[in-house]
């Protein structure tokens, strides 16, 4: 797991998929943007309360300098997925990521079309391991 990415709970996650769709945000549009849940909307000191505890944990960054304080994503989303995935995948699977797969295959009800382009994605993933990375040229003493 990443040692980097620091605990996003699940309401700090929706914060910050919303940041990463707009980019920056303030928390009025942050909470605008965000999709209701069972038609219950958060309060807006509930959404400044989570964006300002993810910029304690170094998630978002803050520019103070504008009012009302704007909010930048500052972990990558792939990263910050990377890592949930990785913990769910320990905890509920304890790391074996051939049971999660088959237990998605089970229960996602995968259509045939989704397994076809699943199976191609595997296929490129095995051939770009087996091709040999390529090392950098031996630069020449003397030479730039």
């Amino acid at each position: 797991m990443d040692d980097s990415i620091p605990h996003i709970t699940g309401a700090e996650l929706r914060i910050l998929k919303v940041l990463w769709e707009l980019g920056r945000g303030t928390v009025r549009q942050v909470l605008d943007a965000l999709p209701t849940h069972q038609d219950e909307r958060p309060a807006y000191t509930t959404v400044m309360t989570i964006m300002k505890q993810l910029a304690e944990k170094g998630a978002l960054t803050v520019d103070r300098e504008r009012q009302p304080f704007v909010y930048v994503p500052a972990l990558p989303r792939d990263q910050v997925l990377g890592s949930r995935l990785a913990q769910f995948l320990h905890t509920v699977f304890d790391g074996q990521v051939e049971d999660l797969v088959l237990h998605l295959a089970r229960q996602a009800h995968i259509s045939p079309e989704d397994l076809r382009r699943i199976e191609a994605k595997i296929r490129a993933r095995e051939q770009a391991e087996r091709q040999p990375r390529s090392r950098p040229a031996k630069r020449k003493k003397g030479k730039l």
